[in-house]
């Protein structure tokens, strides 16, 4: 699904991503930051930071995918077909996640909290827009 503009088409999923960036990056610099001071004052190790980072940009690549998909579903030909390929794509996604993040986390690459807590920006930054907004979500 594709919204014309003046002479270009943009993407609702690209709009989306582009509306929800800002707390994204914010929420994954200040997760850097503390994890930054957490390994330099020896409180942990330097895998909170790689937690860190492959933490977001599992979860952007997330975000990103469900995006597309959330698009994609609404231009099924059916409703069971949208559904299916919903589900396909969520099964697929957390199906990737667990797989990276979890062999990072088996060989101790990475830090399990700091790699799962940038799981949880989109919906901080949805709620953060929403309150911003004054609207109900």
């Amino acid at each position: 699904m594709t919204i014309k503009g003046d002479s270009m088409k943009k993407s609702v999923a690209v709009n989306e991503i582009k509306a929800v960036l800002p707390f994204y990056i914010g929420c994954l610099a200040l997760l850097l930051i503390i994890s930054l001071i957490l390994t330099l004052t020896k409180v942990t190790d330097i895998s909170a930071v790689r937690g860190a980072v492959i933490g977001s940009i599992v979860a952007f690549l997330n975000f990103v995918l469900m995006a597309f998909t959330a698009e994609k579903t609404i231009t099924c030909s059916t409703e069971t077909r949208a559904k299916r390929f919903n589900q396909c794509s969520y099964a697929l996604r957390y199906i990737g996640m667990f797989l990276i993040l979890g062999a990072l986390m088996y060989f101790k690459i990475i830090n399990p909290i700091t790699a799962l807590l940038p799981l949880f920006v989109p919906k901080i930054a949805y709620t953060i827009k929403a309150l911003k907004e004054k609207s109900e979500f």
